[in-house]
């Protein structure tokens, strides 16, 4: 297989018609790491954000609730929205909203963060470049699910996506329940990486984030080295899986699982 016979595949299809399939070999793939990442710089958004933090802050179980939304999005990005797995997986997540402080807007500003999210990181660190095409299918595959989950006016062009975030993050600010957030994921990512590393997680973290949401979630500024280093092995990394063969199976979560969470 060619290394770029994936990209040139979903050149064939159509953004809008065939957004899941596209969103599907982009997530299991082409990018499963750069998913996985992104999605892990996504929820700082939700700190940042004085009101999603005290909603998120409020009930506890990061690890859980994080391992738990992990699965259940592959099983729907694998599955897709109409299979009976996907089915359940929307009620699922629906039934979890009941009688929750979570609000539609809430939903919002989280697709938001989440597409957008994905899309910056794949166009600074992703091997190869994200086509049109491409972005498109993954706003269309998040608009969906908004719409399904009860948001209906989800912007559907990137552009349009990005300037909704951006009016979002206009309005992050500091605060008790961001803090304590991102203080209980820092000490599960510290519980995840050799000792000898654990104290690089705080800067390495605050190197990855935008300056607005690390300012809104009390960590400072890293050194300037460290930023430089970071960003450095983000670009040397691309370089690198650039020159490595097609991935020949899908990585989900269900399979990173099963093989002890190694990916590439």
């Amino acid at each position: 297989m060619r290394r770029f016979h994936v990209r040139d595949h979903i050149a064939q299809l159509d953004p809008v018609r065939d957004y899941a399939e596209i969103t599907r070999l982009l997530m299991f793939r082409e990018f499963p790491w750069d998913v996985r990442m992104a999605g892990r710089l996504m929820i700082w958004h939700l700190y940042a954000a004085p009101p999603v933090a005290a909603v998120v802050g409020s009930t506890g179980a990061l690890a859980v609730r994080a391992e738990v939304t992990s699965l259940a999005f592959g099983d729907l990005v694998e599955h897709g929205f109409d299979s009976w797995r996907g089915r359940e997986v929307v009620r699922f997540v629906n039934r979890g909203h009941r009688g929750t402080p979570v609000t539609a807007e809430h939903n919002r500003f989280a697709l938001a963060a989440l597409a957008v999210t994905l899309v910056r990181w794949l166009d600074r660190y992703g091997w190869r470049p994200v086509t049109e095409g491409e972005r498109a299918a993954l706003i269309t595959f998040y608009a969906e699910l908004g719409r399904r989950i009860g948001v209906r006016d989800l912007p559907r062009t990137y552009d349009a996506l990005a300037a909704y975030l951006a009016g979002c993050e206009a309005g992050f600010a500091p605060s008790a329940a961001g803090e304590l957030c991102g203080e209980r994921t820092l000490a599960m990512a510290r519980g995840r990486v050799p000792s000898l590393l654990r104290p690089l997680v705080r800067p390495v973290v605050a190197a990855l984030l935008d300056p607005g949401v690390r300012a809104a979630v009390g960590l400072p500024p890293p050194a300037g080295p460290v930023r430089l280093a970071v960003r450095g092995v983000l670009r040397l990394r691309r370089r690198v899986v650039r020159l490595l063969p097609p991935r020949v199976e899908e990585t989900t979560p269900r399979t990173r699982r099963r093989a002890g969470g190694l990916q590439r």
